[in-house]
């Protein structure tokens, strides 16, 4: 008879092997507990039931295994479907300090056991600081330090963090296999924990811990003696991590048409803010949409744009969904109506990272977004707003196929420049910094001008 196995995996998608692997999603460390120098450390409370362990990569948002949240889920709005309690920076939960807070919302990876938790508040000062991700990957015989909140030999629920060393036997594109020992496995209570290497005294975040054997946890058939584990790979993640950050800070459109341009706020939470433009400050937010929790990244159901389609100078709701259409929700001054279609076929232009990137703007100087299409072989064309849909487009530019990204060489923007009322193209190179406007000539771009350097 096959012995069975205690190798967790993240999702249930090895279903030949269900027979022999329990499914449980979590995973935690035995290894020895520590207090410091792992602020950024936060223990995860799905529910009343799942524990994990996370990493705090950004002010307002912890990394960690998607597999938490298995059977829990995400609603329909990317909130946890159970309450969600997250603590940072308290190493021995006995204590205070750091910051307890409710997770807000859920961004899942598209393809790795990964996803984003946004917190309820931002956590700043020196007290608590957030992790960075490493820029290259693990290495064969790399030693790497694991910590977690889980279960350890002699304890179910550990009230303190604790860390082990583990070494690095191989990888592959998304996953890294590492080696534990008779004082350093994981086991139930930590997935989501982080693998980290030390560069100039200062931790780095490589990967995730996803699954493991659990030899030598609490409660696992002591004849299991396998101790090893399989984490996330993180390190060429930063542009993901980067991406669902930035879609909570503010993008410029003019709301009430009133010539300047108001802050609109697409929340993480699926709500649509605006912060309407008082001439020398910007208003209290006032909400005008929801739902739209799962178009934040464009990895999920789709995602969302703001420019004035219908003409009357007042910025509207573009939804672009995964399934390649278009739909235009008009502003009705206080919210957006229920939509109407405009254009179809655009499912693999939502991230830049497949056929290419769509942009929104005002090209023709009529007063009305035009359909911007930037394509991975590096064309731009233009579709003209033609009142109910877009035309079959013209082309403008050609050469901007590692501009799609902005990992690569830079990213692209649309923007009116040179106040004639029609959108010049923004053209932001990574390398340098620097910032040129290549100005519409009516049919095409010219060769531009440096603005800035950032």
């Amino acid at each position: 008879m096959t012995k069975r196995s205690h190798f967790l995996w993240a999702t249930s998608a090895v279903a030949a092997f269900a027979a022999v692997l329990t499914t449980a999603p979590a995973n935690a460390l035995v290894g020895t507990p520590t207090t410091s120098g792992l602020n950024f450390v936060a223990k995860i409370n799905v529910g009343d039931k799942t524990s994990c362990t996370g990493s705090l990569v950004a002010e307002q948002w912890v990394l960690t295994a998607a597999s938490c949240f298995t059977g829990a889920g995400i609603s329909t709005t990317g909130k946890p479907a159970l309450p969600t309690k997250v603590t940072v920076g308290r190493s021995d939960l006995t204590q205070t300090g750091g910051s307890v807070q409710s997770a807000l919302a859920l961004v899942p990876h598209a393809e790795r056991d990964l996803v984003l938790v946004r917190l309820s508040e931002r956590i700043t000062g020196p007290a608590v600081t957030p992790v960075p991700l490493a820029s290259t990957p693990a290495a064969d015989g790399e030693q790497l330090t694991k910590a977690g909140f889980g279960r350890t030999r002699t304890e179910w629920v550990p009230t303190k963090l604790h860390a082990g060393a583990f070494t690095v036997a191989s990888r592959t594109d998304t996953t890294v296999n590492l080696n534990g020992s008779d004082t350093a496995t994981v086991c139930q209570g930590d997935a989501g924990g982080p693998a980290l290497r030390t560069v100039d005294g200062s931790p780095q975040l490589v990967s995730v811990t996803s699954r493991s054997w659990q030899g030598g946890c609490l409660g696992v058939d002591p004849a299991e003696t396998r101790t090893g584990a399989v984490d996330t790979r993180v390190d060429d993640l930063a542009g993901w991590v980067k991406e669902v950050v930035a879609r909570e800070k503010v993008t410029p459109a003019d709301i009430d048409g009133d010539g300047k341009d108001d802050l609109v706020l697409q929340r993480i939470d699926g709500s649509v803010v605006v912060h309407r433009n008082l001439g020398t400050s910007f208003g209290p937010g006032t909400v005008m949409s929801s739902g739209w929790g799962r178009f934040v990244t464009g990895t999920d159901l789709g995602r969302l744009y703001f420019a004035d389609v219908t003409g009357d100078n007042k910025a509207d709701l573009i939804v672009h969904t995964d399934d390649g259409n278009i739909a235009v929700r008009k502003n009705m001054g206080t919210y957006f109506d229920g939509g109407t279609h405009w254009s179809a076929g655009w499912g693999r232009f939502l991230t830049g990272t497949d056929l290419g990137r769509l942009y929104f703007a005002d090209i023709t100087g009529d007063n009305k977004a035009d359909l911007i299409v930037h394509t991975n072989d590096g064309n731009i064309a233009v579709r003209k707003n033609m009142g109910t849909y877009f035309d079959g487009g013209t082309h403008w530019s050609a050469g901007w196929g590692r501009f799609l990204t902005g990992s690569d060489q830079g990213r692209l923007r649309f923007g009116d420049t040179t106040g004639d009322g029609k959108a010049d193209m923004y053209v932001h190179t990574i390398q340098n910094g620097e910032v040129a406007v290549r100005t519409n000539m009516g049919t095409y771009f010219n060769s531009g001008t440096r603005m800035i350097t950032l």
